[in-house]
């Protein structure tokens, strides 16, 4: 396995641990384009100088599956910028909104 896989794995278990029974599914959401603009493809960014990757996490409640993501460098900088203490943003909608788009897509796949 790959340092960045095992990297990737690490923190998937550490979230799984903070949500414990809350989550009943785990998925990955692993298209091409930003689920924050559907535009951008998903790479490297480059934070405080240096190259990173915007691991996110979103709990979908009403299926308790607790899904991981990675935005690209516009839409993580947009959420880096939200003033503390916001809730949620229009890119935040967004976001979730493509995801359980997503993941439900992911769903029906199996039937």
């Amino acid at each position: 396995m790959s340092k960045k896989k095992k990297q990737f794995s690490e923190i998937l278990d550490l979230m799984k641990a903070q949500f414990g029974d809350a989550a009943k599914a785990f998925w990955v959401y692993d298209g091409d384009l930003c689920p924050g603009c559907m535009v951008n493809k998903v790479d490297l960014m480059e934070y405080e100088g240096k190259e990173a990757l915007s691991l996110n996490f979103f709990m979908y409640r009403e299926r308790g599956a607790l899904i991981a993501y990675v935005l690209c460098g516009n839409c993580a900088m947009d959420v880096l910028a939200t003033p503390p203490g916001t809730v949620t943003t229009p890119r935040h909608k967004s976001i979730e909104t493509n995801l359980i788009d997503a993941y439900l897509r992911h769903l029906r796949s199996f039937s």
